[in-house]
């Protein structure tokens, strides 16, 4: 993202955001089905929603910007729909009382329904990861003196207790998305319990610029963002505990990685210099806070692995530890793919790392019937000959929407059967499936008959448009930082692919739409969680957190927004797979064994 369009972003989000106000409860707003009522005057439905607790998608962090937000006024006062609700929902929805919950502000008694499109869902949730395989050497120890064991920080003796008392500590991963908590044995280094969560942060907007956004709007939403992260942490650790029948009491470590973004709203600082140019965090370092600094457990004390810049946080340097690639001298490449995209690359002499804002497309924002994955969300997708799709769905469930990995089938599937070219157009093709809507070209993926929603899920021009912006994002991020120590897919030996996306991804699909290099799928190794495994190998060994300091200052980094090829490499990256088809010869010959349709774009 170059900083023009960081500017204009910004500049957008908070033109939309509304004064909250003061919340005068006098009208009863109901929502449906869930039942759940309050008073309110002069707020959004969303915000009542929040106050709540009823579960309503808010991508944007209620800007009117993504339309995920859609709720029908079921009784109560209809009024007229603003801009972005007729650019978004069809008449006939706006008729019938279809408007966003950030944009419908309650001056009456109120009725709601949520459509289940508008739910957040059960998310999938990735926590398995690499084994840590470090020597056991926690900062926590154990000394029994006569009847009475003594809890050690370092050499500070923080606690004394009986000989059988547990000696606990708790690793965890603040995602934008979700959060993964690891509840040790720091004794054994064994994983006693395991939890996870959706991040708290959601409804205040989906995506990392949202929530900075929302942040800087007024310094009470700052305070929010926090306050809401940190209660997160402490239900993750009552969880965890409870599942293993012990007590937050004998937590006396928690360890939390993140990106720069989580890291800042997780310590209350003020994160209004990460949306400007040169996006610089207020500190690199890493953190040894005392229990009354976050309140976070009783006796637990809170470390915080260091960043590497503006937007390559400490969850980077987590999972580069868990990689090892700082170990080895073998040329690695790692992407942690999600709103932000993070890629490292190198080995232990030198190591580069970029941010690509790949934006939220992937988790179903800006797309008409995108959404995260969760039960009912398709994820697989197969198209024949006959342009008919087959689809697998999250739990087996009716669908109602597309998730990322599902979004990439689509679009590689699309460009093998040439229902869109390598411009990422729509052909003419004879099937019903193939359509125009509002004057928008789109498929159909599912008939309204076989889906849990009311009306058909197809994929737009439009969300085609959005998915060719994120993987370009990716793609150039990966190719400046690999040119940069003079690498070609050929010469990398290990490939690793974090997170939750990158763990179900189909790398067939994502290296057919240039998405990925064109490696060797066989040495691509999906890693799961590798910012929880960095996380666990911080919090059971000294050394593990020595080597992550290691690796945060020997780390260069390079600022894509600043680079004099980027926005060349960006744009050569939006075709099918990449205008430049010497970069992708093997993808190439398999596509033209299909039915892709090549227009004269390319070099």
């Amino acid at each position: 993202m170059v900083d023009s369009d960081v500017y204009y972003y910004f500049d957008n989000m908070l033109s939309n955001l509304g004064d909250i106000g003061f919340m005068q409860r006098n009208f009863e707003v109901v929502f449906q089905p869930d039942g759940k009522r309050g008073y309110f005057e002069e707020v959004t439905v969303l915000e009542a929603a929040r106050s709540l607790g009823v579960d309503i998608n808010s991508i944007c962090g209620g800007a009117g910007a993504c339309g995920k937000c859609v709720v029908q006024i079921v009784s109560g006062v209809k009024p007229e729909p603003k801009t972005p609700e007729t650019r978004l929902i069809d008449k006939d929805s706006i008729a019938r009382g279809f408007r966003f919950a950030c944009m419908l502000r309650i001056q009456g008694d109120l009725v709601v329904s949520v459509p289940k499109e508008s739910r957040t869902g059960t998310q999938r949730l990735q926590i398995e990861g690499l084994e840590t395989g470090v020597k056991l050497n926690p900062v926590v120890t154990r000394r029994r003196t006569g009847n009475i064991t003594e809890i050690l920080y370092d050499r500070d003796v923080i606690r004394r207790v009986k000989h059988d008392s547990p000696v606990l500590g708790f690793a965890v991963d603040i995602g934008s998305t979700k959060l993964a908590g690891y509840l040790m044995d720091l004794t054994t280094g064994k994983v006693v319990s395991v939890a996870t969560a959706m991040n708290p942060q959601i409804p205040y907007g989906e995506d990392i610029i949202s929530r900075i956004a929302y942040a800087i709007q007024a310094t009470e939403n700052n305070r929010v963002l926090h306050e809401s992260l940190i209660d997160g942490v402490r239900k993750l650790l009552r969880e965890a505990c409870e599942a293993a029948g012990k007590s937050p009491d004998d937590v006396y470590e928690i360890v939390l990685v993140g990106n720069t973004a989580m890291q800042h709203f997780l310590l209350g600082i003020d994160p209004k210099p990460l949306s400007r140019n040169p996006f610089a965090p207020e500190s690199l370092e890493h953190h040894y806070l005392l229990p009354e600094k976050l309140s976070l457990g009783n006796n637990a004390r809170v470390y915080v692995l260091p960043l590497i810049a503006g937007f390559v946080g400490a969850d980077c340097v987590a999972a580069t530890l868990a990689a090892g690639i700082d170990r080895t001298t073998q040329m690695s490449f790692l992407m942690d793919i999600g709103t932000n995209t993070e890629i490292v690359v190198g080995e232990k002499r030198h190591m580069v790392a970029c941010s690509c804002a790949s934006g939220p497309a992937f988790e179903g924002a800006h797309i008409r019937y995108g959404m995260r994955a969760a039960s009912g969300a398709i994820e697989g997708v197969w198209i024949g000959s006959s342009l008919e799709p087959r689809i697998k769905v999250i739990d087996d469930a009716k669908p109602v929407g597309i998730c990322g990995s599902g979004l990439i089938d689509l679009l590689s599937e699309m460009l093998k059967t040439g229902l869109i070219d390598s411009s990422g157009r729509f052909t003419e093709q004879d099937t019903p499936r193939l359509r125009v809507r509002g004057g928008v070209k789109e498929y159909v993926v599912a008939w309204s008959g076989e889906v849990g929603i009311d009306e058909d899920i197809s994929i737009t021009q439009l969300d085609v448009r959005e998915l060719q912006k994120g993987k370009a994002a990716i793609f150039s991020g990966s190719h400046i930082a690999m040119r940069q120590l003079g690498l070609t897919p050929g010469t990398v030996d290990r490939v690793y692919m974090a997170g939750a996306f990158g763990t179900y991804i189909n790398r067939e699909s994502a290296q057919n739409v240039g998405m990925i290099p064109e490696f060797n799928l066989h040495s691509v190794e999906q890693v799961g969680n590798a910012a929880g495994t960095g996380a666990r190998m911080a919090l059971l060994s000294r050394e593990a957190r020595a080597e992550a300091q290691m690796i945060r200052s020997h780390v260069e980094y390079i600022e894509l927004a600043t680079h004099p090829d980027y926005n060349q490499a960006y744009l050569d990256a939006l075709m099918l797979p990449h205008r430049d088809l010497s970069l992708f010869p093997e993808t190439v010959k398999k596509l033209e064994k299909t039915g892709w349709v090549k227009t004269r774009l390319h070099k």
